[in-house]
């Protein structure tokens, strides 16, 4: 991990949009704050995107928790975290429009870059579309200067037709993600490769209905395709990569059991533990 930048003043953020810094997508993307530039409250983590094959930045729980869901969507093709509103004089301008006082750094009281949690790019029906998102605790709903600095941003993507969300999540958001975050984390940087026997066999077991996650990977080592380790983590890439449909809103890992809901053909080839 790099050191952490200093964004204090107008010279500080034309040196980060030097650096491309708020710019570019998908794995060229650099968000404009990353973890170490900034203290937070929060549970900071770095995430390997699967889709974008690069290290997201996320200040809180509830921004990996939004990230997992995002990311899991068929329709999310990117997420760009801590994406910078430019230019500084048009959020300036809308929280004068709307009465509130735009954001400053603590230390040298100059005006700063706002930023939006995650901007995710979707591909929809209509084409290529964006979904911007306020990702806060529930806690956070109830502070007003959270609430008008929001306001400020839901302004700024509404003016540019750009559809924008406010995310709190909840114990049903949490334990889906959490089922993902287990799901997908060993195929994340180093991707796991299964022969197509050995995916072929998994599916073969599985149909609609539940399951103890023990009995399949015992029934799969007995079949002498793999180790009850492997076998683990074979019913994880389905589920991570959607050969299997499963429920996510009870703890898969705390219960051993899954629930499926929809199981796909059988494959031909190698397949990949990464996206």
């Amino acid at each position: 991990m790099g050191r952490g930048r200093k964004l204090e003043s107008f010279k500080d953020f034309e040196r980060a949009l030097k650096n491309k810094y708020g710019i570019g997508q998908g794995f060229n993307y650099k968000p404009w704050l990353r973890i170490q530039d900034v203290k937070s409250k929060g549970t900071r983590s770095l995430i390997y995107g699967r889709k974008s094959q690069r290290e997201h930045h996320m200040m809180s729980s509830i921004e990996s928790e939004h990230f997992y869901l995002a990311e899991f969507s068929n329709s999310v093709i990117d997420i760009r975290e801590q994406f910078p509103l430019f230019p500084l004089n048009y959020t300036q301008k809308i929280a004068k429009t709307l009465g509130v006082e735009h954001p400053k750094h603590p230390q040298s009281k100059e005006p700063i870059i706002m930023t939006t949690d995650q901007l995710l790019t979707i591909d929809s029906p209509q084409g290529t579309i964006y979904h911007a998102i306020s990702v806060k605790p529930e806690d956070d709903s109830g502070d007003l200067r959270v609430l008008e600095k929001i306001d400020i941003e839901r302004v700024c993507w509404e003016l540019l037709g750009v559809k924008f969300s406010y995310f709190t999540g909840n114990e049903l958001t949490r334990v889906q993600s959490s089922n993902l975050h287990w799901a997908t984390s060993p195929f994340r940087e180093n991707p796991t490769n299964f022969s197509c026997e050995q995916i072929n066999c998994a599916l073969s077991l599985i149909s609609a209905g539940q399951y103890f996650i023990e009995d399949l990977c015992n029934q799969m080592t007995s079949m002498n395709v793999t180790s009850h380790d492997d076998a683990l983590l074979i019913i994880r890439f389905l589920i991570a990569d959607k050969f299997i449909d499963v429920d996510l809103s009870t703890n898969i890992p705390e219960s051993g059991i899954i629930e499926v809901k929809y199981v796909a053909k059988q494959q031909g080839g190698i397949l990949y533990g990464a996206s």
